[in-house]
């Protein structure tokens, strides 16, 4: 008997020093974790909002004999807030974030782009969708958004330069340049869809469309289907119809990359995904490009994995208009009313004053 007792305290003292040893491990490891996951700190070029220098760009008559994508450059200052600008004031919003992404494929075609906001305390995150003709106010012959990256690499700029041309334009039109920016290309859509184990999506309807000169060849057929990663990117690509297959317009088709989006993140909340962490970050360090830091990539996936974040999505408000060649003009009043409701990082409302759109 006095054995089994002896042996019992001795399990018992062994158990407690078990336990006691790793509750120490793992209060160390989460004030490990506090002190260095921690909310991002907000930029200087984010700390105020946009203002336009006066006057505003003034644009050059268009040359009819000039190629259509023979772009003019846009000089440093023309959409960039300076030094003898700056306004004061303005109080950013606290545990609040905006983001630039952006897709390409061939490092050129910027044919997706997002303004995302994450309201940290209120567990919400906010997207809009630019269409990629939206006009903004540049000197060039083609003054589609779409254009501004390209532009950007010129000159030997490379991509650096194509992002801080993005920036800068996109500025114009929604009042104070993001954050951070995260660019995608085509190879990670593809990758991170394939890694998830595909994405469910109920496709409208039969999805056909061929053309050998852009090697694009899309086939879906109608209904709820998992999708692998190349029939995802034929669901957001796809526009135009054959076949009897309809024609969208882009604003249908920039919904049907919100509803991707939306499949992508409910299957990153799933626990199988622990599986296929490795080739998520491989995919996310070979074809994804961010100045975001690895402590700011710890925290926003933190507070994704902590759950309860609902998501918003919405397209920047234009109308269609045939001028030579095809815009989306901001619908001004309108998109001013969407970001102050949903992206504004700041305590104060944007006006006016803080936008440059193209004046007609």
């Amino acid at each position: 008997m006095r054995t089994n007792k002896a042996l019992r305290n001795k399990f018992l003292k062994a158990f407690l020093v078990t336990l006691v040893g790793g509750l120490v491990l793992v209060a160390a490891f989460v004030l490990g974790w506090r002190l260095i996951v921690r909310p991002p700190e907000i930029p200087e070029h984010a700390q105020r909002p946009f203002m336009p220098r006066p006057p505003a760009v003034t644009l050059p008559p268009q040359d009819v004999d000039r190629p259509a994508y023979d772009v003019v450059d846009m000089h440093p200052d023309d959409a960039y807030i300076g030094e003898d600008k700056e306004p004061e004031g303005w109080v950013r919003r606290d545990d609040f974030f905006t983001l630039l992404l952006f897709g390409y494929d061939d490092g050129i075609n910027t044919d997706t782009i997002i303004v995302a906001a994450f309201d940290v305390g209120n567990r919400q995150t906010y997207l809009i969708n630019i269409p990629r003709d939206t006009e903004v106010d540049v000197a060039r012959n083609i003054r589609r958004i779409n254009s501004a990256y390209a532009v950007g690499r010129q000159g030997g700029r490379g991509h650096a330069g194509g992002v801080e041309q993005l920036r800068r334009e996109v500025q114009t039109i929604i009042g104070f340049i993001p954050d951070f920016y995260v660019g995608v290309d085509d190879r990670a859509f593809i990758r991170i869809i394939d890694a998830v184990g595909g994405i469910n999506i109920n496709v409208p309807f039969r999805m056909y469309y061929r053309d050998p000169t852009q090697d694009l060849f899309i086939n879906l057929p109608a209904g709820m289907q998992r999708l692998n990663g190349n029939q995802a990117m034929q669901f957001v690509q796809y526009r135009l119809g054959s076949a009897y297959s309809p024609t969208i317009s882009d604003e249908r088709r920039m919904q049907h990359g919100q509803m991707v989006i939306q499949a992508v993140l409910d299957e990153l909340m799933s626990p199988r995904l622990i599986l296929q962490v490795p080739e998520l970050i491989n995919t996310y360090r070979t074809h994804v490009d961010t100045d975001l830091t690895l402590v700011n990539k710890l925290y926003f996936a933190e507070q994704f994995i902590l759950g309860d974040v609902t998501l918003h999505t919405y397209i920047y408000p234009t109308t269609s208009l045939l001028d030579r060649f095809w815009y989306e003009v901001p619908n001004q009043e309108e998109a001013i009313a969407l970001i102050n409701r949903t992206i504004n990082p700041f305590t104060q409302d944007l006006t006016a004053e803080n936008f440059q759109f193209f004046q007609r």
